[in-house]
């Protein structure tokens, strides 16, 4: 299942199935409206690739309480 980032705190996720969420520093699991999530989640391709082709990387994160360092938006600002 795909890794995801919350916008709102730069903190990966792993997406379950059925709305369910596992954070990846804490561990803890929860369900949260499809609505909700798309407002919160963006798809990290490249840390899903990471994780499915390396799975101990998520251990990584988790003993290192690793964030994503910036912001993954890929629109151009114009700044």
């Amino acid at each position: 299942m795909a890794i995801v980032r919350n916008i709102q705190n730069n903190t990966f996720y792993r997406y379950l199935g059925d709305n369910k969420y596992r954070n990846l520093i804490t561990g803890v699991e929860g369900e949260i409206t499809e609505e909700l999530a798309r407002k919160i989640f963006k798809i990290n391709v490249e840390m899903t690739t990471l994780c499915e082709d390396f799975p101990d990387i998520e251990k990584l994160i988790q003993s290192l309480q690793l964030k994503a360092d910036k912001n993954e938006d890929t629109t151009n600002s114009g700044s």
